[in-house]
């Protein structure tokens, strides 16, 4: 979303709105640097919005400069990828007639390189929680090891890693009571839901 920030500039507004309070805003600002995003939470269950589920990977809403809904939910990134951020664009496009300059385009496709993580200067972030650091770097040598050696070993490797780890957040996420675990609209429940379309797609 900081990017999407960075290549429209004043033309489309970015909010980035965590449903999990003060704190975990906070965290994410930090953790992603956002400056041309708007960063904000809802206070509490009464200021949830009725009808719109939280979304995040699962999709974006977009309203045109008068508040009105022209998408309750785009497309998924865990289901259609790369052609999730497309069709943010396209709506953007076709119902607000805005496109990125041109100028903004070709910087951030010379910051793309850096920031990919397929890139050899791509580095993990941490979570600060160390035994979640150790676990993503053995889901990334196990992705990375997959992407040398395309097979059905390397895969099966991969979906164990990613099962185990998965597993694992879960259960510290729980005990944690992170992202208001057992209530179906959560933080929580959605990161599960994350988690098995990813599992879904291996």
């Amino acid at each position: 979303m900081e990017k999407w920030g960075r290549r429209y500039g004043s033309r489309v507004q970015f909010l980035m709105v965590c449903v999990d309070g003060a704190r975990v805003a906070i965290e994410f600002g930090r953790m992603f640097d956002l400056k041309a995003v708007v960063n904000c939470y809802i206070p509490s269950r009464g200021y949830m919005p009725v009808g719109f589920g939280q979304l995040g990977c699962s999709g974006f809403i977009i309203s045109d400069e008068k508040g009105y809904f022209v998408s309750r939910k785009t497309r998924a990134y865990l289901q259609y990828g790369e052609l999730a951020f497309d069709h943010v664009e396209q709506i953007l496009e076709k119902n607000c007639s805005i496109v990125p300059a041109r100028h903004e385009v070709l910087v951030e496709e010379e910051k793309k390189v850096d920031e990919d993580v397929l890139s050899k200067n791509w580095v993990m972030p941490s979570v600060g929680i160390q035994t979640m650091d150790e676990e993503h770097e053995l889901c990334e040598g196990a992705l990375s090891l997959m992407l040398l050696r395309p097979n059905t070993q390397t895969l099966t490797k991969v979906m164990e890693a990613l099962t185990e780890h998965f597993q694992h957040e879960e259960e510290l996420m729980k005990q944690a009571g992170f992202g208001r675990p057992g209530e179906p609209f959560s933080p929580y429940a959605n990161h599960v839901k994350d988690h098995e379309r990813i599992l879904d797609i291996g």
